[in-house]
């Protein structure tokens, strides 16, 4: 039955799977025959229409006002406010549009925290709106990895129209692909245990003064972080909230005098 089944949803109370219609019969019964001993509603079958789905998808991307940044997608060709920087993102099938109270968490970090001519490192890039955001209002260059190839391709055009290209460096794996250099400013919006695995390799790339950004993180999350922040060395210096999510940005603990001194 793997075979039949294109695509599984979750959601509230139920389970969605897309098929092809001629395939209705057999899966029906073969879910019929599995769900038996769990089901706890009746299972329904719904035709759906064929039609241009990018379009569809399309659709729902609107431009979102994020603190001083007006982030769109290449088709919006509205007004941009003037008090705003615009941010081109062409999300794709890559994390990173604005929608989202994570990144929205992390662009009022870089808002704050961010200092002209600082050098950056994304990890787990997405889109790249992280990274555009930082030079956007003033680093002099990004360095992004993601370990989805599909991300780099995705970056590098939104970098493109951005007019970013030439401060842009996208890599595809894990931290280990990035060129041994330091960075000023290090943002990394992924999950928890990703995060708690990636603290001492992502340390390694921070100066003395840099500040690190972490998001992709729960409230729930906080003390296991701060913990973890501080086996490494490193001390909490701005903590944010959105709904259930959290953010937080560390420096490290033998430079908090002189960092906190420029951040007045």
């Amino acid at each position: 039955m793997t075979e039949e089944v294109q695509g599984v949803e979750e959601r509230e109370g139920a389970l969605v799977f897309f098929f092809e219609e001629t395939g209705y019969p057999f899966v029906k019964a073969e879910f019929e025959r599995i769900a038996a001993p769990f089901q706890s509603g009746p299972i329904s079958c719904e035709l759906i229409l064929d039609q241009n789905w990018n379009e569809e998808w399309e659709k729902t991307i609107k431009p979102i006002k994020v603190g001083r940044f007006w982030i769109r997608p290449s088709w919006d060709i509205g007004i941009v406010p003037e008090d705003k920087i615009e941010l081109i993102i062409d999300p794709k099938m890559s994390f990173g549009t604005g929608y989202h109270e994570t990144t929205r968490l992390m662009m009022a970090g870089i808002e704050e925290m961010v200092r002209e001519g600082d050098r950056v490192l994304d990890a787990g890039t997405g889109t790249g709106v992280l990274a555009f955001s930082a030079l956007k209002i003033g680093a002099s260059k990004a360095v992004g990895f993601d370990v989805d190839p599909i991300c780099k391709g995705n970056a590098d055009e939104n970098s493109l129209m951005n007019g970013l290209s030439e401060r842009f460096q996208m890599f595809v794996g894990t931290e280990k692909v990035v060129p041994s250099q330091t960075f000023d400013i290090v943002l990394a919006n992924i999950n928890r245990e990703t995060l708690r695995a990636m603290l001492p390799a992502l340390k390694v790339f921070m100066t003395d003064e840099a500040k690190l950004g972490l998001a992709g993180l729960l409230i729930s999350d906080r003390e296991i972080m701060l913990k973890e922040l501080e086996t490494n060395g490193l001390i909490s210096v701005r903590e944010t909230t959105e709904g259930d999510w959290w953010s937080v940005w560390a420096i490290n603990s033998t430079s908090i005098g002189t960092i906190l001194n420029s951040l007045l």
